[in-house]
C-alpha cells in the first residue's frame, strides 16, 4: 500500500504481479485474513482499477482453473454467502473489459450471484446487489463518462450494433434488479436495488439521453416503483424515483451551461437516509431530451397518475402526486415549445400535441368516473389545473391550427349527441358537436373540460367554475373555442338531466358572463365579425332556455328538508347572479358605438325569435309552475333584460333628444331599430306575464309590476312620432292585460300592477296628445278594441283619460259615427259594470232616441263604475222625428256634439273645472 502512494505508476504496470496473491486469500478461511485482504484492495482500487490487460488475463486464467469453482463450492455454506459474492465483485472488478469480451466465461460468473438474488436471507440479497456494480463497471468503462461534460446536445447514436449492443448488456444488469425490486419488502434492499439502479445511470454517462438507453435502464424502475404507489413504507423510494424523472423532463427548460440542476428539496426530504447521498456523489448529467422521447415519458407519467392508486390515497399524499405530476407536465409541454422554436419539426410537434390530448382525455376522465365522491372534488380541481397547462403552455396560434387535428374520440359527445331530445324545444341556429369529427387541439381541450365538468358529481363550486372560464378564456381569439362552449352547454339542455346538473352549467354560464359581460365592448371592437355576434346572441340567450326546459329550474320556495332547503338556496343566488349578468348586459345595449348597436339590436332580435318558436313550450313551464311556486325563473330572467334596457338612462336620453340624421348618415344603424326590438321583446314579455298571471292571479307577480312601472317610466320621455307609434307593437297585449284587468280587478290592485298599468296609460295618452297622434283618426279607428278595453276599465282614471282621446278624435273628424267605439264585447261589459256595483243604476229608454243617446253617452261617460255617489241623470222628452229634424238642420259638428254631450251633468261639471 505505501508503494502504490509512493510510486502510483509503476505498482499499476505492475499489478499483474502482485495483484493475483492480494485476491485469491478473499476466499480464505480465515475471516481476519479475508477482512484485510479488503481493506487493502479498497485503498489500491484507485491504482489498479481499471485494470490494466495482463492484470485482466491472469485473473481469466485464475477463473478458469479453480477459482470460480472455489466460490460455487462457498455458496454451500450459508455463513459464507456473503463473503463469496463480496469476493465475487472484487474479482468481476479486476477482470474489466474482458468479461465483456469473453462470453463462456461471463456466463459462468453470473450463475454465482444469480442463486444469491432469490436467496431468503436480506443481507445476502443486499451484498449481492452491491456487488453487482461490479458488474457495471465492466460493462461502462469510466471513458464513457468523460465525454458528457463535452457535450450539450444529443448527438447521433450512429453504429446501430452499437446501440444494440448497449441495450443487451443494460438489460443484463437491469433483469435482476427489477426482480428483487418488485419481489422486495425491505426498505434497505429496496434502497439496495435504487443504489445499484442509480451507479448504472451514472456510468452510461451520455448514453443515457437516447430512448433506446431510456427505455432500457431508465424506464423500467421507474414503472415498478410508480406501480406500487406512494405510501408510508413506498414515500421515500417513490420521492427518489420522481426527483429523478423531475430531474430529467425539466432538463430541455434549462439553461445549457446549467446541466446538473439541482435536485428538488421538497421531494429528496422524503427519501430515506439509504439513497440521499447518492443524488450528491453521483450525478446524471442530463442532456435536453429530444422529442422522440416525448411518449415515453408520457407513459411513466400515465403510471404515476393510474386511477387505481386513488382508491385509498390519503389527502395530503394525493396533493403530493397531484402537484407533483402537473409540474412534470407543464415541463414537457414547455419542451414541446422550444423544440418547435429551435428546431421547428412541425410534424413531430404536431403528433406530441395530439399524443398529449389524448393523454389528458384518457387519465382525466378516467379520474373523475373511478373515483369516489369524496375524491371527486380534488381530483376534479387537479384536472382542470391539467388542462390549463395545455392552455397557457402552449401557444394559442399552435393549439388553434388548422395543421393539427384531432378526432374528437369523449364518449360524453356521443352519448349527448344519440341522446332522446324534446321535439318541442327549437334551438335556433345552434350547431351541435359531433362524435369522432376532426377539430383543433383547442377545440378538443374546451371538450375534454366540459365533459369532465360534466362527469363530475360531486358538489360543484364556483372557484371551480372559474377556474374552467380561466381555461376556456373567453377573451381570446378563439372563436371556435368558445362558440365549442355554448355549443356544448345547449346539449346539456337537450339531455334530460336533474336540476342540480342544470345549476352547475348555470354556475359555469354566471362565471363566463361576468367575464365577458364587463369587457362587452372591447370584445365587440375586436371581434366585430357576424359570426361572432352569432355564437354571443346564443350564449347570452341560454340561461332562458336553461329555465325554459320541462325538467328546468325553478325557484323552489317551498322545500321540505334540508336538503332541498339548501340546494333552492344556491339556486336563488344563481339565479340572482344571472340577473345581474342581465342588469349590466342592458346597461350596456345602448352604447353609441356602431358595432355595439348591430350585435345588441341582433341579440334582441335572437331573443324574440327564440321565444317565439318555443312559445308553446313556453306557455307550458309558466302554468306548470305556477301551481307550485310565486316566481317563474324564465320570467324573471326576461323580464330583468327588458327592465335593465327600459331603465337605461343612455336608452331614456335617446328617447328625448331630436333625431337628426344626415343622407351620409343613412347606412348606420338608427337607434329606433334599438327601440323597435326594445319594443317586440316587451310585447312578448307582456303576453308571457300573462300567462302566468292567469295561471296564479292570487301571486306578487314583483317582476310585472316591475316591468308596468318602466315601461310608463320609458313612456313618459318620447317625443318624435315615429317612436311613439312604437307603441303600436304592444297594443294588442296592453289590450289583453286591460281586459285582464276588468275580470282580475281585485287582483290586481293586491300586486300594484293596476297602479302602474294606469300609469302606464296615461304616458301613452300624453305622448299620443304631445305627438298630435291623438287627432289621427285612421289610427284611433285600428285601435278600436284597445281603447274600449280601457274605456270600460273599472278604474276611473284609465276611462277617463281614454274618454278624452275618443272625444278629441271624434272632434277632429265630422265623418266619425259616435258609437264606432263600442265593440261586439259593449253589452257584455256593461252587465259586468252593472254587477260590480248593483247599488249604482242606471235610467235607461225604450224609445230610439233615447237608446241612441245611452250608445253615444256610453262612450264617453267616466262616471261607470265608480265607487262614489252618481247625480241624477236628466232626462228629455224629445220625439225622434224632431231629434232626426235637428240632426238634419244642425248636422254633425265638433260645436254641436259637445252642446249635445253636455247634456250629461257629469260632464258638465267637468266643463266648468277645465274653463276654470
Amino acid at each position: 500500500m505505501k508503494l502504490g502512494g509512493q510510486s502510483p505508476k509503476r505498482m499499476r504496470d505492475l499489478s499483474s504481479l502482485w495483484v493475483p496473491p492480494v485476491y485469491r486469500r478473499l476466499l480464505s478461511a480465515d475471516k481476519a485474513e479475508r477482512d484485510m485482504v479488503e481493506r487493502c484492495l479498497i485503498k489500491v482500487s484507485c491504482v489498479i482499477l481499471p485494470p490494466q490487460p495482463l492484470l485482466s488475463k491472469a485473473v481469466a486464467s485464475d477463473l478458469e482453473q479453480k477459482l470460480l469453482s472455489c466460490m460455487v463450492n462457498m455458496l454451500d455454506d450459508p455463513s459464507k454467502k456473503v463473503q463469496t459474492v463480496k469476493s465475487w465483485g472484487w474479482i468481476v472488478s479486476l477482470l474489466g473489459p474482458d468479461a465483456v469480451n469473453n462470453r463462456p466465461l461471463l456466463n459462468k460468473l453470473i450463475k454465482v450471484p444469480e442463486q444469491m438474488f432469490t436467496d431468503l436471507n436480506p443481507q445476502v440479497q443486499v451484498a449481492t446487489m452491491v456487488s453487482w456494480k461490479s458488474l457495471v463497471d465492466a460493462f461502462f468503462p469510466s471513458q464513457a463518462t468523460e465525454i458528457v461534460a463535452q457535450q450539450t446536445v444529443i448527438s447521433p447514436l450512429k453504429p446501430i450494433e452499437q446501440a444494440s449492443a448497449q441495450v443487451k448488456r443494460i438489460r443484463l444488469i437491469m433483469v435482476p434488479i427489477c426482480r428483487v425490486l418488485s419481489r422486495s419488502r425491505n426498505i434497505v434492499l429496496s434502497s439496495s436495488c435504487l443504489s445499484t439502479w442509480h451507479y448504472l445511470l451514472h456510468r452510461l454517462g451520455n448514453l443515457i439521453n437516447y430512448l433506446p438507453i431510456l427505455e432500457a435502464a431508465f424506464g423500467p424502475i421507474l414503472k415498478i416503483i410508480f406501480s406500487f404507489g406512494i405510501n408510508d413504507q413506498n414515500k421515500p423510494l417513490w420521492s427518489f424515483c420522481l426527483n429523478l424523472f423531475l430531474d430529467f423532463v425539466s432538463s430541455k427548460n434549462r439553461v445549457r451551461e446549467d446541466l446538473c440542476a439541482p435536485v428538488n428539496q421538497n421531494l429528496l426530504a422524503q427519501s430515506c437516509k439509504h439513497i440521499k447521498a447518492l443524488l450528491d456523489i453521483q450525478h446524471i448529467k442530463w442532456l435536453p431530451w429530444d422529442i422522440s422521447c416525448f411518449n415515453f415519458q408520457l407513459n411513466i407519467l400515465g403510471i404515476i397518475l393510474k386511477p387505481e392508486l386513488f382508491q385509498d390515497i390519503i389527502p395530503e399524499t394525493m396533493v403530493i402526486v397531484m402537484d407533483s405530476a402537473t409540474e412534470i407536465f407543464r415541463f414537457l409541454l414547455k419542451g414541446i415549445q422550444i423544440e418547435l422554436r429551435e428546431q421547428r419539426a412541425y410534424e413531430q410537434v404536431n403528433e406530441c400535441i395530439t399524443n398529449a390530448c389524448k393523454f389528458a382525455k384518457r387519465l382525466l376522465l378516467d379520474h373523475v368516473g373511478k373515483n369516489s365522491v369524496i375524491k371527486c372534488a380534488a381530483l376534479l380541481e387537479f384536472g382542470l389545473r391539467f388542462m390549463k397547462v395545455i392552455a397557457k403552455e402552449l401557444d394559442h396560434s399552435l393549439l388553434a391550427s388548422e395543421n393539427i387535428e384531432v378526432c374528437l374520440d369523449i364518449e360524453h359527445i356521443k352519448e349527448n349527441q344519440h341522446a332522446e331530445c324534446s321535439p318541442k324545444l327549437s334551438l335556433p341556429r345552434i350547431r351541435s358537436l359531433s362524435y369522432m369529427e376532426m377539430v383543433s387541439p383547442a377545440v378538443y381541450v374546451t371538450a375534454l373540460s366540459l365533459s369532465m365538468i360534466s362527469q363530475y358529481t360531486g358538489e360543484f363550486s364556483h372557484r371551480d367554475a372559474d377556474e374552467l372560464v380561466s381555461i376556456l378564456d373567453p377573451s381570446s381569439d378563439a372563436l371556435e373555442n368558445f362558440h365549442t362552449a355554448v355549443s356544448f352547454m345547449y346539449m346539456q339542455i337537450r339531455r334530460p338531466t336533474c336540476n342540480k346538473e342544470r345549476l352547475k352549467w348555470l354556475m359555469v354560464w354566471n362565471s363566463f358572463a361576468k367575464k365577458m359581460n364587463s369587457q362587452i365592448i372591447s370584445y365587440l371592437e375586436t371581434n366585430s365579425g357576424l359570426c361572432y355576434h352569432d355564437v354571443l346572441h346564443q350564449f347570452f340567450c341560454y340561461p332562458i332556455l336553461n329555465f325554459l326546459y320541462p325538467k328546468g329550474i325553478s325557484i323552489l320556495l317551498n322545500a321540505e328538508n334540508s336538503s332541498e332547503s339548501k340546494f333552492s338556496v344556491l339556486q336563488n343566488l344563481e339565479m340572482e347572479s344571472t340577473i345581474e349578468v342581465y342588469r349590466s348586459l342592458s346597461t350596456n345595449s345602448c352604447n353609441s358605438k356602431f358595432f355595439s348597436k348591430v350585435f345588441f339590436d341582433g341579440f334582441y332580435k335572437y331573443l324574440v325569435c327564440t321565444i317565439d318558436e318555443n312559445m308553446a313550450l313556453f306557455q307550458a313551464n309558466l302554468e306548470h309552475l305556477s301551481e307550485e311556486f310565486e316566481n317563474a325563473s324564465v320570467l324573471s330572467a326576461l323580464g330583468e333584460i327588458v327592465i335593465g334596457l327600459l331603465q337605461n338612462d343612455q336608452m331614456l336620453t335617446y328617447a328625448n333628444q331630436e333625431l337628426k340624421e344626415t343622407p351620409e348618415d343613412s347606412s348606420v344603424c338608427r337607434q329606433p331599430e334599438l327601440f323597435l326590438n326594445c319594443f317586440k321583446l316587451a310585447n312578448r314579455f307582456m303576453k308571457l306575464s300573462s300567462f302566468h298571471f292567469k295561471a296564479n292571479p292570487a301571486g306578487q307577480h314583483q317582476v310585472t309590476s316591475r316591468f308596468f312601472s318602466s315601461l310608463s317610466n320609458f313612456a313618459g320621455h318620447l317625443t318624435l312620432k315615429e317612436d311613439v307609434l312604437l307603441f303600436e307593437i304592444i297594443g294588442d297585449q296592453l289590450t289583453e292585460w286591460l281586459s285582464l284587468s276588468i275580470i282580475l280587478y281585485s287582483e290586481m290592485q293586491q300586486g300594484q300592477i293596476v297602479v302602474h298599468l294606469e300609469n302606464l296609460w296615461l304616458k301613452m295618452v300624453e305622448c299620443l296628445k304631445r305627438s298630435q297622434l291623438v287627432s289621427d283618426v285612421p289610427l284611433i279607428n285600428q285601435k278600436h278594441r284597445l281603447l274600449q278595453a280601457a274605456l270600460n276599465r273599472p278604474h276611473r282614471p284609465i276611462s277617463v283619460a281614454t274618454a278624452s282621446v275618443c272625444r278629441v278624435a271624434t272632434h277632429g273628424n265630422t265623418t266619425l259615427h259616435p258609437g264606432c267605439l263600442i265593440s261586439e264585447f259593449a253589452e257584455l261589459l256593461m252587465h259586468r259594470r252593472k254587477a260590480l256595483d248593483s247599488s249604482r243604476k242606471t235610467v235607461i229608454t225604450s224609445n230610439p232616441t233615447d237608446l241612441t243617446a245611452e250608445r253615444y253617452d256610453g262612450s264617453v261617460n267616466v262616471s261607470v263604475g265608480l265607487g262614489r255617489k252618481r247625480l241624477k241623470i236628466m232626462k228629455y222628452s224629445t220625439k225622434p222625428k224632431e231629434l232626426n229634424k235637428n240632426r238634419a238642420n244642425m248636422g254633425i259638428s265638433p260645436g254641436n256634439t259637445e252642446n249635445r254631450a253636455c247634456r250629461k251633468p257629469e260632464l258638465i261639471l267637468e266643463m266648468l273645472q277645465r274653463k276654470t
